[in-house]
């Protein structure tokens, strides 16, 4: 078995199909920073900035034990289900744009589904410290097996590679029910008119390609380890 397999992926549709997951992630990343850009810019009609819409929701879902803080980075809003805390960034926590709500109102999305108890979050948070451990081994692992033609570590690569994309299968659903809760957060509370909610959810479908993305790179690179493995036999 040639190593140049692992990088060719061994197979003209392989190979397209890795070149064509490669292409929709640099498309999904340019959409999230152009939407994003978009709509950092339009202030919201209530004057709220993402860390008083973060505050108000707080009190309003009683979760006197959320921490809000401030993080660094450019896009690096998360909801920490450990610490119990969003982290939001200075372009989020402290711009009052339509932008800076939505994304606040998804990272609520995810303390809500955290404190009702989601199964797939609940999934999720179990497999994630194995997920960071597997997704550092599982190529150079695959990458070993490829080198000494060892059966037993392609096969090792390809089950932690595997939970790596059931870690991806999972995350998708939970994105897109996080953002589905968030818009509900902003509606029903009249944080942003009809107008804006356009704007809101522009911002939310363009940061769903990114997680879209990862999941059929995930499965493309799956499917590319399962063919040079079958190609050992």
């Amino acid at each position: 078995m040639d190593l140049l397999y692992l990088f060719s992926g061994g197979n003209v549709y392989i190979t397209i199909i890795m070149v064509i997951t490669l292409l929709f992630s640099l498309y999904a990343q340019y959409k999230v920073k152009k939407t994003f850009n978009t709509y950092k810019s339009i202030p919201n009609s209530n004057k709220l900035t993402g860390e008083m819409l973060a505050i108000d929701l707080k009190s309003k879902f009683q979760m006197s034990y959320l921490g809000i803080e401030k993080v660094s980075g450019y896009l690096n809003d998360h909801y920490n289900p450990k610490s119990k805390s969003l982290g939001l960034s200075d372009e989020v926590a402290n711009k009052s744009t339509i932008a800076s709500l939505a994304i606040v109102a998804h990272e609520m999305g995810h303390a809500k589904q955290d404190a009702d108890n989601m199964f797939f979050l609940k999934i999720r948070n179990k497999i994630f410290p194995f997920t960071n451990i597997a997704s550092n081994m599982a190529i150079p692992i695959f990458i070993f097996g490829l080198i000494f033609n060892s059966i037993n570590l392609m096969n090792i690569g390809i089950v932690l590679f595997a939970l790596v994309s059931l870690f991806y299968i999972l995350t998708l659903p939970i994105e897109l029910n996080a953002s589905k809760r968030g818009l509900y957060m902003l509606k029903e509370g009249q944080y942003l008119n009809e107008g804006e909610l356009k704007g809101a959810r522009a911002v939310l479908s363009a940061a769903a390609l990114t997680y879209i993305a990862a999941l059929a790179s995930s499965i493309a690179t799956l499917l590319r380890l399962i063919f040079l493995r079958s190609r050992s036999d």
